[in-house]
């Protein structure tokens, strides 16, 4: 199938009528006058993008990492730490809301509406500094060695979009992307996971079937096809194995009963974790937590691939906050990331490996240009994985930042949380 160029959907702009979906937000945004007032003042530097007095990280050189695996022919799948990105291609997001049902927008975008037409700002450019989490095209990201992208597939009535609160890309332009580089000198040795997830829109089956139907056209004969036996069959294949027999694109498909027609692993292959919330101690102390049931000795390594997320979540407050030029906070999803998280993953993956804890199978991030997960997987690579029941880190229970509002870990690994939904 070939790509087509970006153009806009048939979705009603924000804050127009509701072909959408979505019911209009409201006008009167602000409460009352005096909050009104401290808004507007608040809105003069919202968008200056202040960056005064922050330290930049930038990626280091990963040496090989356009083509990393071919170093790792001989290991298994489930033996690796896979580099990722959250909302992947999120590096264009238009004017346009993701249709579907108000329930299924964040609560944050309704906040960011809210305010921006009661200050008189264009609405969709202060959601889409919230909303998007990367600068670089997939094939760049895919280039510079990562090897799971998170897809997030939308319903716009008449094609699927890239969405992250905001319509982008269509989604057969982002598989071609990875067709391209998985047809390349660097790709023909790599693995790349992809999933897609988040169908928004309120698609019909027939809908779903025809995205299935893109995925298996663009893909072809390079995807590697569930066959049963669930996570096991791939935890267990080695790297060399999969590439000698032409299975390097893995599709991980939300709706398991269309994606099996194809040949597409269900979602229950990974375990989503992540701790939704936007604050850098909170998030950490989850991933303790993470990386202590992963490598807790009862653990069952077999059961799925765990994907640990590296990753701060837009709130209603952290909206707010960022439009606040009294204080110096980030003023958007790649600031916050950058600001906040990206610069201490690297000590967080040395701190485990002196405690013999392995994190996880996939690690994933925002704001991948400036973050050094690349090089820290290959690090984590060049260690490989713990015997379970080894682990020595400090249990994280003791930490003094907790947030009431996660669900234990445990129960997320077992599946036993109803609460929990996937990724933001």
């Amino acid at each position: 199938m070939t790509s087509r160029s970006i153009d806009q959907p048939n979705a009603a702009s924000i804050g127009t009528d509701d072909r959408s979906g979505m019911k209009p937000f409201g006008r009167h945004a602000l409460a009352n006058a005096n909050a009104f007032a401290i808004a507007v003042v608040i809105a003069m530097c919202a968008f200056v993008g202040m960056r005064a007095g922050k330290a930049r990280v930038r990626s280091e050189d990963a040496g090989d990492a356009r083509a990393w695996m071919s170093n790792a022919r001989d290991v298994a799948l489930g033996a690796l730490v896979i580099p990722g990105t959250h909302d992947s291609a999120t590096h264009y997001l238009g004017r346009e809301l993701q249709r579907g049902s108000e329930t299924q927008v964040p609560p944050w975008v309704a906040t960011a509406v809210r305010v921006a037409e009661a200050l008189r700002i264009p609405a969709d450019a202060l959601v889409r500094r919230w909303a998007k989490a990367q600068t670089a095209t997939t094939g760049e990201q895919l280039a510079s060695g990562v090897r799971f992208l998170d897809i997030r597939a939308g319903w716009d009535g008449e094609n699927w979009r890239v969405h992250h609160a905001l319509t982008g890309q269509s989604v057969d332009e982002v598989m071609e992307e990875v067709k391209t580089f998985a047809t390349s000198e660097d790709g023909r040795s790599e693995i790349v996971l992809v999933e897609i997830s988040h169908f928004l829109g309120d698609p019909t089956e027939d809908d779903v079937e025809r995205l299935a139907v893109m995925i298996e056209e663009v893909f072809g004969n390079l995807t590697a096809r569930y066959r049963g036996g669930g996570a096991r069959a791939l935890f267990e294949r080695t790297v060399g194995d999969m590439v000698d027999a032409g299975d390097r694109i893995v599709v991980l498909f939300e709706d398991a009963d269309v994606g099996k027609r194809h040949g597409f692993w269900p979602l229950e292959t990974i375990t989503n974790t992540y701790a939704n919330t936007d604050d850098y101690h909170r998030m950490e102390t989850f991933n303790r937590e993470v990386v202590s049931a992963f490598n807790d000795v009862n653990y069952e390594p077999n059961v799925a691939l765990l994907k640990l997320s590296w990753t701060l979540t837009t709130q209603a407050q952290t909206v707010i906050k960022g439009l606040n030029f009294l204080e110096n906070n980030p003023h958007s999803l790649l600031e916050l990331a950058e600001w906040k998280a990206n610069g201490h993953l690297s000590a967080f993956a040395d701190e485990a490996t002196a405690s013999q804890c392995s994190i996880g199978n996939i690690i994933v991030v925002d704001d991948l240009q400036h973050s050094d997960v690349v090089r820290v997987a290959l690090k984590l690579n060049a260690v490989g994985m713990f015997p379970k029941g080894e682990c020595k880190w400090v249990d994280p229970s003791i930490s003094t930042v907790q947030d009431p509002s996660i669900s234990t870990v445990q129960e997320i690994l077992r599946g036993d949380d109803d609460s929990f939904v996937p990724q933001a």
